[in-house]
């Protein structure tokens, strides 16, 4: 074999190597993958920014399902396993509007993500909240790029794996149940707990984004609805 092969085949495995570790280490503990719900209420609320400011792009429903590589509906499982800077959720699909599904359960990176331990915070991202086990979704997906390399791992080995179209709370919408959401008021300090809120769809700051947030949302319901 040329010497050039040896290289090659030598760099990829190197690479295997190097994500695997990483992606390892990304786990809070890789001994305990639930957490309790007492915990998980109690944790600090943190704004992460609005969906509105993430990336500082202007969502419509044409763009979203333009930049999704994979839309489906389905329902939240409870099989979930919490990360340091995200949480991979178990969901199972019912229908696929986009793209092909190789397996009806998938697992799915959630973007907000808990820092337990020694801060016990809950990070919203883009207004992003974790998906309640037993709901059903709308989903806009992405194939997670890294699949290939970590595909040794135990944690990972034989999961389709995907991640948000834009890591934002534009990129789930629930369907057949009404959460109530209000507008999340920050000011003067006032300390929010993870139980106050968790059960709210999105995670919004003002009254327009509370409206922009469920028209989109009605232009999405109506468009599966018509697919």
């Amino acid at each position: 074999m040329n010497r050039k092969w040896f290289v090659v085949i030598f760099v990829i495995l190197a690479l295997d190597i190097v994500v695997s570790f990483i992606v390892k280490k990304s786990f809070i503990n890789t001994e305990t993958q639930s957490v309790s719900e007492n915990i998980v209420d109690q944790c600090v609320f943190l704004n992460g920014g609005s969906f509105k400011g993430c990336n500082n792009e202007n969502f419509s429903l044409e763009k979203i399902i333009r930049d999704s590589e994979v839309i489906v509906k389905g329902t939240a499982l409870s099989d979930r396993i919490y990360l340091k800077g995200s949480v991979l959720t178990a969901f199972n699909v019912i229908k696929a509007y986009k793209g092909e599904i190789t397996n009806s359960k998938i697992y799915i990176f959630e973007p907000s993500y808990f820092n337990l331990g020694k801060y016990n915070n809950y990070f919203a991202y883009c207004g992003y909240n974790l998906m309640k086990p037993g709901h059903n979704y709308i989903l806009f997906l992405k194939k997670w790029k890294y699949t290939n390399f970590v595909r040794y791992n135990p944690y990972y080995r034989g999961k389709e794996i995907y991640v948000f179209a834009h890591n934002s709370a534009v990129d789930k919408f629930e369907i057949n149940k009404s959460n109530t959401t209000k507008v999340i008021n920050l000011e003067g300090n006032i300390l929010i707990k993870y139980g106050q809120v968790k059960n709210y769809e999105v995670f919004v700051y003002n009254k327009n984004e509370l409206t922009e947030y469920y028209q989109l949302k009605d232009k999405v319901l109506n468009w599966i609805s018509q697919n």
